[in-house]
């Protein structure tokens, strides 16, 4: 009986210490979990962004938006032409502050005469145009531009090279960030882009679109701010 009695309380230990150790792998492995962030709409490497404004071409024009160039609706997106040998620039005024994450789809149309179309998507204060900042595609080409610019001094000046050109005719997403300082840009889901320092941001006003040498196709465009 009393043998019974201490391999019982053995078994009982042996239980306790089995439960403790099935309950911390429980909680290991519920922490390993990804969760969804309160209030963010977009969550990037990690990193919760929360939508500020949003804007579907096809849905109406953006309110107080205004251009220059040849700009023009075509089958429920906004397509842009160079200008008389320069930029076609398409502002959509929204304020917004230093920590902010710009997102379009665009398409870049093939041109016969064998110029490279850009693509940009920018955002700067005004007309003194004192902070700038954006990415530029290039297409056909496997070439981003990236540029940070505050108080007319450039921080981020850079080409990048990602592992795939930007084809032409295609629709891609483009997404340039400045967080806490740091300046990052994805291509298509991919982080092609991220600075070492952190650098000053200034005051912006004018997100917009902008075109060279070609025509260029943009589905809509949202900013979203650090959740």
């Amino acid at each position: 009986m009393r043998r019974a009695l201490i391999l019982l309380a053995i078994l009982l230990v042996l239980a306790i210490l089995a439960l403790r150790a099935d309950r911390g792998s429980l909680q290991r492995l519920y922490r390993s979990m990804p969760r969804p962030l309160p209030n963010a709409d977009l969550v990037l490497d990690g990193v919760a962004w929360r939508q500020a404004v949003a804007w579907e071409v096809r849905e109406g024009p953006f309110p107080g938006a205004w251009s220059w160039g040849d700009w023009r609706v075509v089958d429920g997106v906004l397509e842009g032409r160079e200008h008389e040998g320069g930029s076609a620039v398409y502002i959509l005024p929204f304020e917004h502050g230093g920590n902010f994450l710009l997102e379009t789809r665009v398409r870049i149309l093939a041109d016969s005469s064998g110029r490279v179309a850009e693509a940009h998507l920018l955002t700067r204060d005004g007309r003194e145009l004192r902070h700038e900042s954006g990415a530029v595609l290039f297409g056909g080409q496997n070439r981003v531009s990236v540029r940070h610019m505050v108080d007319r001094v450039d921080y981020v000046l850079r080409v990048i090279k990602p592992s795939r050109a930007v084809s032409e005719g295609a629709w891609h997403l483009l997404r340039f960030a400045v967080r806490d300082g740091r300046v990052q840009v994805w291509l298509d889901g991919t982080r092609i882009f991220r600075s070492d320092k952190r650098y000053p941001t200034g005051i912006y006003r004018e997100p917009h679109f902008a075109v060279r040498n070609g025509v260029v196709q943009f589905s809509g465009f949202r900013i979203l701010v650090a959740s």
